[in-house]
């Protein structure tokens, strides 16, 4: 028989939180997250669509947090600077 302990430890399970998205005031853009290891930008927009921009750098999203405007810095400096993809 197993200790208590061991029961209680036994069942839990490390279960990865559900990443956080910020949510921006945009027309164009809903919300966005930045995955630090792996450096890769997450935009949602408000039609729906999710794309991922690779090789990110922590500055660049920060500037992209901190920019007057985030539909004309996304357009500026990130839409066609880096690699994308959209999220299916």
């Amino acid at each position: 028989m197993k200790s208590f302990f061991r029961q209680m430890f036994s069942r839990q399970t490390k279960t990865e939180e559900e990443p956080k998205y910020k949510q921006l005031d945009s027309d164009l853009i809903k919300a966005a997250r930045y995955d630090l290891e792996a450096n890769h930008l997450y935009i949602q927009f408000h039609d729906g669509r999710e794309f991922v921009y690779c090789k990110v750098s922590p500055y660049a999203y920060n500037a992209f947090l901190n920019a007057d405007s985030f539909t004309d810095h996304f357009h500026a400096f990130i839409s066609h600077r880096y690699l994308h993809y959209q999220v299916m």
